[in-house]
C-alpha cells in the first residue's frame, strides 16, 4: 500500500510540474500573439499611409496637368 502511495504521489508531482511548463508556455503564447497582433496592426496602417500618400500625389499631379491644359 505505502509503495501505491508513493507512486501516485510522483505521478501527481511530476503531472504539476508538466501543468506549470504548460501554464509558462501558454503565457508566452499569449505574450507572442498580442506582439503579432501589434506588428500586423502597425503593417495595416503602414499599407493604408501608403495608399492615402499615394492618392493625394495623384490628384496634385492630375490637377496640375489639368490646369496645363487648360492656360
Amino acid at each position: 500500500m505505502s509503495t501505491e502511495k508513493n507512486n501516485t504521489e510522483a505521478c501527481l508531482i511530476l503531472i504539476q510540474a508538466k501543468l506549470d511548463h504548460i501554464h509558462k508556455d501558454v503565457e508566452q503564447n499569449s505574450t507572442d500573439i498580442s506582439s503579432l497582433k501589434e506588428q500586423v496592426a502597425m503593417g495595416k496602417g503602414g499599407i493604408k499611409a501608403v495608399f492615402v500618400f499615394g492618392g493625394l500625389v495623384a490628384i496634385i499631379l492630375t490637377s496640375f496637368r489639368l490646369f496645363k491644359e487648360m492656360f
